[in-house]
């Protein structure tokens, strides 16, 4: 997570999430503390996150409830094959 943290969108992500109690797949929990700058509508505050342990090349996000909302790639792109995925298996935290 700490190589991902020094990315520009990682950078904007740890400025704006505190990270939770909660472990996924062996990953750490954070939840976005405020809305995301402007232009950047994907994360609200309340959504929860984590780096994907298998691939290490996403993030998948969480609304406040635990359910499944959608999957990230690292610069922040909606990555639509894998949210497609990840909502037939019906994932929540």
């Amino acid at each position: 997570m700490a190589e991902f943290f020094s990315s520009s969108f990682g950078k904007m992500l740890k400025e704006n999430s505190n990270k939770t109690s909660k472990m996924i797949q062996g990953q750490s929990v954070f939840e976005v503390t405020e809305n995301a700058p402007e232009g950047f509508k994907l994360l609200k505050k309340g959504d929860q996150f984590y780096l994907d342990n298998l691939h290490k090349d996403h993030l998948e996000v969480f609304t406040k409830n635990g359910r499944f909302k959608h999957v990230l790639n690292l610069d922040g792109t909606y990555n639509v094959e894998k949210t497609a995925k990840a909502m037939k298996q019906g994932r929540s935290i």
